[in-house]
């Protein structure tokens, strides 16, 4: 499907902590402002792992039906959570549909807005 289908967890995390440690070590070198093009380049590559693992994550959990818990009174209610990590991926299937058909010169479906 994309560029990063097989993120591993720990490699994330690691990727998140060496970023982190580079930038405080360009702060305690004074070179912090002077890397500003390679650390926007860093953070970029890695905020786009980090929303591929995040979708492919909230996509792993299931069909709507596993959002339900029961209440106190026995009821059944949506988990506001699950729901909210849905509707961020689902808009931003959407917007990258729109924005490739729009790069390709096709023009976005009317259901995309």
């Amino acid at each position: 499907m994309g560029r990063y289908d097989d993120i591993e967890p720990e490699d994330l995390r690691q990727s998140l902590v060496r970023v982190a440690r580079l930038i405080l070590r360009l702060e305690e070198d004074g070179e912090l402002l002077r890397e500003a093009p390679r650390l926007q380049k860093l953070l970029g590559d890695l905020r786009q792992r980090l929303f591929a693992y995040e979708v492919r994550s909230t996509a792993k959990l299931g069909p709507q039906s596993d959002a339900r818990e029961t209440g106190t009174n026995g009821e059944e209610k949506e988990d506001p959570l699950l729901r909210i990590s849905r509707r961020i991926v689902e808009e931003a299937r959407k917007r990258e549909e729109k924005l490739r058909e729009e790069l390709e010169g096709g023009e976005p479906s009317d259901d995309d807005e």
